[in-house]
């Protein structure tokens, strides 16, 4: 009986400068995570590769491509591939675009300013299934980074909102990183309907915006 192969990870690289692509590629490489690290220079060449090639576990994309600029690149990619994990590695660090690009559903934000051990330690955090968020937005947004308590496993679990069995649903898929039109489509509700439920998880949360909220779940113990 023959085994079944072994599925290696993967990862996409899409920035237009060689040199962060070598960065990029060692700091993948060196997490002992990934067998295999693909690259391009633009938002076209990356779409076209995920849709023909599937089982992407990572993409690492830049903002300023030579085919798209600022946010709307990431309009691209969550609406064609909601289920892949998404990094912005930019060179804007401007606090107002962190926060921007976690309505568009990504998992993590780096500055290229930021030091090596910072880009590993935001995948190493996506790749468990959390959600990294520079900790100068944290702050700027009115949370404090705090460390987990020594016993966590006898921490008090704090006590959630009450919501409706169809605004947890809408929650559970904002967690996960995807925009509303997706989330809209996963619950066949209308686009309308996905930010009405939005509204209330905000206000029973006591938050303004998706960034808030991944914090205060962060806070909660309900995602990493």
């Amino acid at each position: 009986m023959s085994e079944e192969p072994v599925r290696v990870s993967r990862a996409l690289v899409v920035d237009d400068h060689p040199i962060v692509h070598d960065a990029l590629c060692a700091a993948l490489l060196s997490l002992n995570v990934f067998g295999s690290v693909d690259t391009e220079s633009s938002l076209s060449a990356a779409s076209a590769r995920l849709h023909q090639v599937s089982g992407y576990d990572l993409l690492m994309l830049d903002l300023h491509l030579e085919d798209t600029h600022g946010l709307e690149a990431l309009t691209t990619v969550r609406e064609s591939f909601p289920g892949l994990p998404v990094i912005i590695f930019s060179a804007d660090d401007s606090s107002s675009t962190i926060v921007s690009a976690y309505e568009y559903g990504v998992q993590g934000y780096v500055a290229k300013k930021e030091p090596m051990k910072v880009v590993r330690h935001a995948i190493q955090t996506v790749l468990a299934g959390g959600v990294y968020i520079p900790p100068q937005v944290v702050r700027m947004l009115g949370f404090e980074p705090r460390p987990l308590p020594a016993n966590t496993a006898a921490a008090e679990a704090p006590a959630l909102p009450s919501l409706s069995p169809r605004q947890r649903e809408v929650m559970h898929y904002l967690l996960q990183g995807m925009p509303n039109k997706v989330i809209a489509r996963r619950l066949n509700m209308a686009d309308g309907t996905v930010k009405s439920h939005l509204n209330t998880v905000y206000r029973a949360f006591s938050v303004n915006s998706r960034a808030q909220l991944i914090l205060k779940a962060m806070q909660m113990g309900l995602i990493l």
